[in-house]
């Protein structure tokens, strides 16, 4: 089993670029309000940077500096129009200097949301549009960019859908030790941990983090996408990078319960009841989060402390992606109050 400060220096290291350009993986956590306890904190990597959502930051704070270690001079990403991920690597690969080439899901039929902002990033004839019949065939698609492009001498790194690579790991492992700081600071321990999953690779690496270090406490997970039994092949897998980083084997994992969203399951769903939520989180806690992830995490929180009586100090993470708002503030109050629209 691997100490936490040994944990802490092989992560630094996978993370760093040179010291001033180091990423910032560390955020606060407080009370909150809405819950009407005093024993319910929320960790917020919202925080950790305006555009590029939280958790998306600490996958792209490994993977940057191993990209650039190996002469990477293009990416291509993967994903949805409105993707935060996508939105998070089209910023943050930009700063470092390395050409992106988007392969979405579309076009839509409206601009909005984060596809709106992804184009002040880059030109609508820079993105290639995948129709939904063609999706399940986008590696085809992009191994033949890929080639092209190298048969220019141009190095391309594909960058999978939501991020989940191995070159990734090192940063999600952040959130462990991120916590830890959080609990030394405050002189907390966290009994309970919630958080939601799309890809699933930051919640799998906070499981495997815990587990490297033996770190008792139970993981809540709010599975956005996929299914209990892709998460858990996925975590198997998370698992199995984790011990090659760390060079120590991982004996047992920490408790951990699967969820589905309380409201509006399908990924992308929204409608009245989340917007009333998130209204609510607003007004009574003074945070913003967004239709797709954190305020499901949120509702979904909320029912299963009440369900299942969970005692303890809670902790809440509110993985970014606000900006994804933007969308869903662009259509009038009353459609949003009275549709059960997807966004």
């Amino acid at each position: 089993m691997i100490d936490e400060d040994e944990l802490y220096r092989k992560v630094e290291r996978a993370c760093r670029l040179t010291s001033a350009e180091s990423f910032n993986l560390w955020s606060r956590i407080h009370r909150l309000r809405w819950f009407n306890r005093s024993d319910i904190w929320v960790k917020r990597d919202d925080e950790l940077s305006f555009g590029v959502s939280g958790t998306r930051l600490r996958k792209l704070a490994s993977t940057i500096p191993a990209l650039k270690l190996k002469g990477i001079e293009e990416v291509v990403i993967i994903g949805e129009a409105t993707s935060n991920n996508v939105l998070s690597a089209a910023q943050t690969l930009t700063e470092n200097n390395i050409k992106i080439a988007p392969f979405l899901l579309g076009p839509p039929k409206h601009k909005e949301g984060n596809l709106r902002l992804l184009s002040l990033f880059v030109d609508d004839d820079e993105i290639h549009w995948i129709p939904r019949e063609q999706w399940p065939d986008i590696e085809t698609h992009v191994n033949k960019y890929v080639e092209k492009e190298n048969e220019q001498g141009i190095k391309v790194f594909v960058l999978p859908e939501g991020g989940h690579h191995q070159l990734a790991l090192p940063g999600s492992l952040s959130i462990i030790l991120d916590i830890l700081r959080n609990e030394t600071e405050s002189g907390i321990t966290f009994d309970h941990v919630f958080i939601d999953s799309s890809t699933g690779m930051v919640a799998q690496s906070l499981i495997a983090g815990a587990a490297a270090i033996n770190k008792k406490i139970q993981f809540h997970i709010v599975i956005l996408t996929g299914s209990f039994e892709t998460f858990e092949c996925g975590l198997n897998q998370i698992v199995q990078y984790t011990e090659d980083f760390l060079q120590e084997s991982i004996e047992s994992e920490p408790d951990y319960k699967l969820y589905y969203p309380a409201t509006t399951k399908s990924f992308g769903g929204t409608g009245r009841s989340i917007y009333r939520e998130i209204k609510n989180i607003a007004k009574n806690d003074g945070i913003l989060t967004d239709p797709v992830y954190s305020a499901k995490l949120f509702i979904t929180a909320k029912q299963a402390i009440q369900d299942l009586s969970i005692e303890g100090n809670i902790l809440l993470i509110h993985s970014g992606g606000t900006l994804a708002l933007s969308g869903l503030m662009d259509r009038p109050v009353s459609d949003m109050e009275t549709s059960e629209d997807s966004y």
